[in-house]
């Protein structure tokens, strides 16, 4: 894990990859809002603050240009203070963890209540769940009232 600061990071790689802001676009150069790099199961994961923001395969890359270096941000936070709380903070979801939040969130759990169950920040929650194709008004509240028409 590498911990960079508040900035524009640009990704460039060997062949074209899918651009995360538009999926229908393909690109060789990339440039994310990040603070912090994974590199995992040969891929590299960009975040910030807690959100997943774009994956890459690392046999695609070829160089990271990180921004100049600049006075601490007051704002600024250390990924081992978030694990404190949120001890599974910036770890890349498992499948087995995917399908249980799905299935949690459809059982009509709170975003609060998963955060904790996953160890993870509800930003992180709603971020995933979005990624997985659940919209808010698609999770099934059992104990809401049906209009009468």
């Amino acid at each position: 894990m590498t911990a960079i600061p508040n900035h524009q990071v640009r990704l460039t790689f060997t062949d074209f990859v899918l651009d995360p802001a538009d999926p229908d676009v393909m690109r060789k150069v990339v440039e994310l809002r990040a603070d912090v790099l994974t590199f995992a199961e040969g891929a590299v994961t960009l975040w910030l603050e807690g959100t997943e923001v774009g994956t890459f395969p690392v046999g695609y890359l070829s160089a990271v240009e990180l921004p100049s270096a600049s006075p601490p941000d007051s704002r600024a936070y250390a990924v081992e203070e978030i694990r404190k709380q949120y001890g599974n903070a910036y770890q890349r979801w498992s499948e087995e963890d995917e399908k249980l939040l799905l299935e949690r969130r459809a059982a009509g759990d709170s975003i609060e209540a998963l955060a904790e169950r996953f160890a993870r920040q509800p930003s992180a929650i709603r971020s995933r769940l979005d990624k997985l194709g659940v919209e808010e008004t698609s999770v099934n509240h059992s104990s809401a009232i049906n209009p009468p028409f």
